[in-house]
């Protein structure tokens, strides 16, 4: 079973994220923080990341800038999650980040699932 990490500070949004994912059989964990998604991914060792651009604290951004850093998360599937439009320069900053996908919160359950389905085949096709 392959596991996701959900990083999101709302607990409506780990919630339905959780729902969907469970439900079409993948392991979901979760964290509340980008300081608590670093730990959890170090020691969970998660397939594929669904994280928040906008967190108190350490942001989406940085987290995954963190993670592109270290050889042992480089190539670490992340999705951004977003609530909000991103203006010009944010849009920017995400594609520069070189995140697996991104999508807003107002999903579909089957889309979301759809889509994380996506990148896990496209990480196991290119590596």
């Amino acid at each position: 079973m392959q596991k996701i990490l959900v990083v999101d500070d709302e607990p409506a949004v780990r919630g339905f994220v959780r729902y969907s994912l469970s439900g079409a059989n993948f392991e979901v964990i979760e964290a509340t923080s980008g300081t608590e998604a670093l730990g959890m991914i170090t020691s969970s060792r998660p397939d594929l990341v669904l994280l928040d651009i906008r967190m108190p604290g350490m942001d989406g951004l940085d987290v995954l800038r963190r993670l592109r850093k270290s050889p042992a998360t480089k190539f670490l599937p992340v999705m951004f999650l977003t609530g909000t439009i991103l203006d010009v320069d944010e849009l920017v900053q995400v594609l520069e980040l070189d995140p697996s996908d991104f999508v807003t919160k107002e999903v579909s359950s089957r889309e979301l699932v759809a889509r994380v389905r996506w990148v896990l085949r496209r990480r196991d096709v290119t590596g």
